[in-house]
């Protein structure tokens, strides 16, 4: 094979220089003098458009260097790319390079700038020791190294150094850069927060259409206090979609409710800033949610109590024998059911003969208790205020979900006609047509069915404010208010009221009451049966648990249940017939 000089890239070189250069052709050639195989090795870190030399350009120099180096004597094995950080080894161009040199497939590696295979000085020199071991020499077309010596090898790893502190020095003035803008509360880059868009003035501006959204995931967990597989349950039956059109999960969910930045906050690290940007939800709607949320973290009986069971006492009510949690479970008899509490040690192990005890007994008449003491007047006053500045907040909300689900269906029904467009001019099969225009049609029905149910809430909400004697009848029948709402706020109800209730058989019950004992002639229940003990709640309590019956109150005035929920207790009917009792009392006043 023809050993021809070497050229080299500048005109003026100097005796030594041509020598060095007529070494490295020689060095580059294996031991069968063939000619060298080459392997470029390219990267950047983030998009081409931002970058001083892209893949290609970085291809073209390299492609330049070695015709000047080695004329025509030279073959290209492989051009390995990446667009990933120097900072990790896991980048799959890296990786195929490794591979490739382990099996010997090229003899040269060559990279614009040594900082393009590690950014780390450690990962650098262990990667220039594999290739030596694989008899693949390293070579950078901008920095005078030459890793066949010594020589070069010590200034190889003199440029990582330097490369490890220009990426240190460079993370370093983000991070400050960033620090910086958080603090003055502007929004600090990454993925925009849904229920937000990007403004290049702004900086984040509310999205009306995903607030709405937000707004309805904070009021079903701080105020329906429903779980986030719940949430997540709901929101996809009702057709609502994450910003890429795919179904909501809960771990979305989580994300949201437990972010500041919808009530006008920003997070860096560990500390928040006051944003810039406009809230999506109050604070106090915030600030609830949390709260649960911690309660929940915190307390396995918590957790336990929000579930989804029927039964209401689940958490409080214990064995007086083992002192273990009673669980719910039921028998049937002639298509009818029975529900029982029964001691969760007899149920596991049968090392406990705690009797069973008929759970709806126990309920019913633990109701019958706290309506009694819900007969208190300055207690029905608050409620009443409270309830009726939800009513008021509740409008607005409403009008906007309305309008969202009407934009909603336009669009859907937009989508039916372009399909039938397409249909009529031949550009779409008619098997696809009718998927396509089948899927939205039971959007369109599913979207109708949950404007007409916000309509009807609506539509109540314009009645005259609650009066006492309206909250009277509500408190008279306090069962068919909490049947109405759902199974997480009525334990959390009574969660307040109930501290502890003990089970010493099927005829002997002791229950704690966190409220002072009601007048006296409204306890109609054998003292025989009940021993009841008597408390009082900090004001801090009693200001969460006006909340928790307004809340209540307003969810039975609004409809309450969805109407995927509905049907499912048995007391429906019964239940609508005294929401129009009460509804019609209010007309007339």
């Amino acid at each position: 094979m023809r050993l021809s000089s070497p050229r080299c890239v500048s005109s003026s070189f100097d005796l030594s220089s041509k020598f060095t250069c007529i070494l490295a052709k020689i060095v580059d050639m294996n031991a069968n003098g063939q000619t060298p195989r080459v392997g470029f090795y390219t990267r950047i870190s983030t998009d081409e458009d931002h970058q001083k030399y892209s893949l290609g350009a970085q291809t073209e120099r390299l492609e330049a260097f070695c015709r000047a180096q080695y004329g025509d004597d030279w073959r290209l094995h492989k051009i390995y790319r990446d667009t990933e950080s120097g900072t990790h080894m896991n980048r799959p161009g890296l990786e195929e390079m490794l591979f490739d040199a382990e099996a010997k497939a090229f003899d040269v590696l060559l990279v614009f700038r040594v900082d393009r295979l590690s950014r780390k000085v450690r990962e650098l020199a262990q990667m220039v020791d594999d290739l030596a071991k694989h008899s693949v020499v390293l070579k950078s077309i901008t920095e005078p190294f030459d890793t066949a010596n010594a020589a070069g090898k010590m200034m190889l790893q003199m440029l990582g150094v330097f490369a490890e502190f220009e990426h240190a020095t460079i993370v370093e003035r983000t991070k400050v850069g960033m620090e910086k803008k958080a603090k003055s509360g502007k929004w600090v880059g990454g993925v925009v927060p849904y229920g937000y868009q990007l403004d290049p003035v702004k900086g984040l501006d509310v999205n009306e259409e995903e607030a709405i959204v937000v707004r309805k995931m904070f009021q079903m967990y701080a105020f329906g206090r429903q779980g986030v597989h719940t949430i997540c349950h709901k929101l996809n039956e009702a057709g609502y979609r994450k910003r890429t059109g795919q179904a909501w999960d809960k771990r979305v969910i989580l994300h949201i409710i437990k972010s500041p930045v919808y009530v006008s906050k920003i997070r860096w690290r560990d500390a928040i800033y006051e944003g810039t940007h406009e809230s999506v939800v109050s604070e106090v709607l915030y600030n609830k949610a949390k709260g649960i949320l911690k309660d929940r973290a915190e307390s396995l009986s918590g957790r336990r109590f929000d579930n989804g069971d029927d039964r209401l006492l689940a958490g409080v009510i214990k064995c007086s024998r083992c002192k273990s949690h009673m669980v719910g479970v039921s028998t049937h008899k002639k298509d009818r059911r029975f529900p029982y509490y029964l001691c969760s040690r007899r149920w596991n192990t049968r090392e406990c003969d705690q009797d069973y005890i008929r759970a709806d007994h126990v309920e019913a008449t633990i109701l019958q208790d706290i309506k009694a003491m819900f007969r208190d007047e300055p207690f029905i006053a608050r409620v009443r205020e409270e309830a009726n500045k939800r009513l008021v907040a509740a409008k607005p909300d409403l009008e906007k979900e309305i309008a969202w689900l009407e934009n909603q269906m336009t669009k859907a029904q937009g989508a039916i006609d372009r399909y039938f467009e397409a249909f009529e001019t031949g550009k779409l099969m008619a098997e696809v047509c009718s998927e396509k225009v089948g899927d939205l049609k039971a959007r369109v029905v599913g979207l109708e069915a949950e404007r007409r149910d916000l309509e009807t809430r609506r539509n109540r909400l314009e009645l005259p404010a609650i009066d006492l004697e309206t909250l009277t009848s509500f408190v008279a029948n306090l069962e068919q208010l909490v049947a109405a709402g759902t199974n997480p706020q009525k334990k959390h109800l009574l969660r307040q009221i109930v501290k502890k209730v003990l089970v010493h058989d099927r005829h002997t019950v002791e229950v704690w009451y966190a409220l002072l004992p009601p007048v006296a002639g409204h306890m109609h229940i054998s003292e025989k049966v009940i021993q009841r003990h008597f408390g009082t709640l900090s004001p801090a309590d009693v200001d969460d648990l006006v909340e928790g019956v307004a809340d209540m109150v307003v969810g039975f005035l609004k409809g309450g249940v969805s109407s995927s929920d509905r049907g499912k207790t048995g007391k429906d009917a019964k239940t609508q017939v005294i929401q129009s009792t009460i509804l019609e009392a209010r007309r007339v006043g």
